[in-house]
């Protein structure tokens, strides 16, 4: 969603960067804005989810993972220590590099839960805005809408803001299940 480009023609150059996606150049939580990326990678051209496109875990920690890397680098966390130590830390900073991804992975969660229902309402309301006109209800226009017809040559907004709907509540079973696994686990002790 970045534009880069060395062409010549191009009125951009490599000194210079276009965002061309704005809900990620506003100032979120970064584990907001990777929720939000695996939700859309999942939705394709015609609004209709596909969550076997979700990364599964081992992608996500390896994801993750290089994230934790790439932004210690660029703060330069763990400079500064003493070969003596070096062995030492290099353990404790994987330790530490581990339980902080299993912490992202969590956040990545919740935050696809807000992600899909941000994006559900607003697609509901943008179908909404398709059987309003000139400041009328067309009820009508709602009644054809909600039974299913909708011209192929337009963006489906309606079904875009179900699917994503659909996606929120998908989150929020799974973690809800996770909970009373937690509870049970914590009864038998």
């Amino acid at each position: 969603n970045i534009n880069n480009s060395d062409d010549d023609d191009n009125s951009f150059n490599k000194e210079s960067v276009a965002i061309i996606d704005y809900e990620y150049g506003s100032i979120n939580y970064a584990m907001y804005d990777v929720a939000n990326f695996e939700c859309e990678h999942c939705v394709g051209n015609d609004g209709m989810a596909n969550s076997e496109l979700l990364p599964g875990a081992d992608r996500q920690r390896d994801f993750l993972e290089e994230y934790v890397r790439q932004r210690n680098e660029i703060l330069k966390v763990g400079e500064g220590e003493d070969a003596g130590r070096a062995s030492a830390a290099t353990t404790t900073t994987t330790t530490k590099t581990s339980e902080e991804v299993s912490e992202l992975c969590s956040q990545v969660s919740l935050f696809r839960m807000a992600s899909d229902f941000h994006w559900g309402i607003w697609g509901i309301l943008q179908a909404a805005g398709e059987v309003v006109l000139d400041g009328s209800f067309q009820r009508e226009g709602a009644m054809a809408r909600l039974e299913g017809e909708v011209d192929l040559d337009k963006w489906d907004y309606l079904r875009y803001g179900k699917n994503r709907l659909e996606g929120y509540r998908f989150v929020q079973e799974g973690l809800a299940f996770l909970d009373a696994i937690k509870l049970a686990l914590h009864c038998t002790k």
